[in-house]
């Protein structure tokens, strides 16, 4: 039977990479997109249908942000899980 070897080394850098694009989109959520003040009422009495759906993208697109950061950490954790996982059968393979 043939033998894999798994840079586990490799998988924690793009862990590392998934956690900085995580912890870039929550800085834009906070400096950016949560301090965007629009709706309806800001919009004029003739526009306040169109202040409100824009006021409803902005509330979507920070939400799909927010679940965007949430999957790049979801992401960065199991890439360390496997890499610890690697370096376990590894190390029980040299111990055998």
């Amino acid at each position: 039977m043939g033998s894999t070897r798994v840079d586990t080394a490799a998988l924690r850098a793009a862990a590392q990479r998934f956690d900085t694009a995580a912890d870039l989109l929550d800085a834009a959520l906070r400096a950016q997109l949560s301090r965007l003040r629009f709706d309806g009422a800001l919009a004029g009495r003739a526009h306040v249908a169109g202040g409100d759906a824009v006021r409803a993208a902005l509330d979507r697109l920070a939400a799909e942000v927010a679940q965007w950061s949430r999957a790049a950490a979801e992401v960065a954790a199991a890439l360390r899980v496997a890499a610890d996982r690697y370096a376990d059968a590894e190390l029980n393979a040299a111990i055998r």
